[in-house]
Order: structure tokens, then C-alpha cells, then sequence
């Protein structure tokens, strides 16, 4: 299983690819700001069902902001 730490640096890394602020992501996912910033923050690991949607939102390629 990957380190919080790991999937934190990985979600953070991705939400900047795409040029998107925390509450982009946020507001794209349907989470509030401060959950976004937990887990980007390894202060909480998302459950598998939410871990897969961020990382298939933010690894989508015809998605812009």
C-alpha cells in the first residue's frame, strides 16, 4: 500500500499539471477545500472509492479549467 505521504505528493503533483488551485480540485471532486488540502497534506489518506476518482479526474487528458 503507498505511504500517505507518497499519495499526497502524487495528488498534489497532478492537481498542478492540470493549473488547478486546491479549491479547483475541490470543487471539480464535490469535497469541501479543507479536505483537498488534508489529503494533499498527508494529514488524511482518501478511501480507495475517492483516492481512484481523484486520481482518474486529475489523470484525464480532455479535462481543462
Amino acid at each position: 500500500m503507498p505511504s500517505m505521504e507518497n499519495i499526497a505528493e502524487q495528488l498534489k503533483a497532478l492537481r498542478r499539471q492540470r493549473g488547478w488551485s486546491q479549491e479547483d480540485l475541490a470543487r471539480e471532486l464535490g469535497v469541501s477545500f479543507s479536505t483537498v488540502n488534508h489529503r494533499e497534506n498527508g494529514k488524511a489518506r482518501p478511501s480507495g472509492l475517492a483516492g481512484n476518482q481523484n486520481f482518474r479526474l486529475l489523470d484525464r487528458n480532455d479535462v481543462s479549467h
